[in-house]
């Protein structure tokens, strides 16, 4: 898959782990349909929409690990079979991408806020992740 080719280090652990806790990982499927989708889980599946990152923001790959971290949140989350209960301080333009992302998905509020209270901390999420999947 392309967008590999983009990862970081952690990103890259994240895909890794994701794997492990048996979660498929694909690039750009039908749901990517959605222009303003960059990443999504649905069914144990992380879906990474490349062409969406490709088309909409600049620069690629600090979007396309943005992605992973986030979408790393929903796994650890799905693992624990809840929100991860951390404080979340969003500023006023995350706040705004939660509500998108509602727009766009069946996920909650609080766990939409604590992905993007994440998505720029990919240490943590590794974290989260070890913690409620292994």
């Amino acid at each position: 898959m392309e967008f590999f080719l983009y990862l970081t280090p952690e990103a890259k652990e994240i895909i890794q782990l994701a794997l492990r806790a048996n979660y498929q990982v694909t690039q750009n499927s039908t749901l990517c349909g959605n222009k303003q989708v960059v990443g999504y889980i649905n069914d144990r599946t992380l879906t990474i929409c490349l062409t969406n990152i490709k088309n909409t923001v600049s620069p690629v790959s600090y979007y396309v690990n943005e992605t992973i971290y986030h979408e790393g949140v929903h796994i650890a989350q799905g693992c624990k079979g809840s929100v991860l209960n951390i404080q979340t301080n969003l500023d006023q333009d995350k706040q705004q991408s939660v509500l998108r992302s509602l727009k766009a998905s069946n996920s909650s509020k609080t766990k939409e806020a604590e992905a993007y209270e994440l998505e720029d901390k990919p240490e943590e999420v590794i974290k989260y992740i070890k913690r409620y999947c292994f």
